[in-house]
């Protein structure tokens, strides 16, 4: 049990990670758009040089959000799936040991285990 938690350590972060990020490039996207918003209000919308930096800023930020977000949930997805055989592994050893106690402890010899 003790064991079982230092797989997982780590786990939880790295999945907060992959779900903030692209939070974080929706928020640069809003805020991108507010400042298109706020230059179309000042300048009208004839000329689209004015507004390509609010664009722009809207974009990049959604991208960025995303390229850090698919790599976490990736490395989260491995790390579990290892983590999960883990601790199966474990289990199965954990039970294979407390049943050859339990047959030394009754008197039964055990038959050998493959290493």
């Amino acid at each position: 049990m003790d064991e079982q938690e230092g797989f997982e350590k780590g786990l939880s972060m790295l999945k907060l990670l992959a779900a903030l990020a692209p939070m974080l490039g929706l928020l640069g996207t809003v805020t991108g758009m507010i400042e298109t918003f706020q230059v179309i209000t000042e300048y009208g919308n004839g000329n689209p040089s004015i507004m390509a930096g609010g664009i722009s800023t809207a974009l990049i930020t959604t991208v960025m959000g995303l390229v850090a977000a698919i790599p976490l949930l990736l490395a989260h997805n491995v790390l579990s799936s290892q983590a999960d055989t883990l601790r199966g592994m474990l289990e199965k050893t954990g039970v294979s040991l407390i049943a050859e106690q339990a047959e030394m402890t009754h008197g039964v010899v055990p038959a050998r285990r493959a290493v």
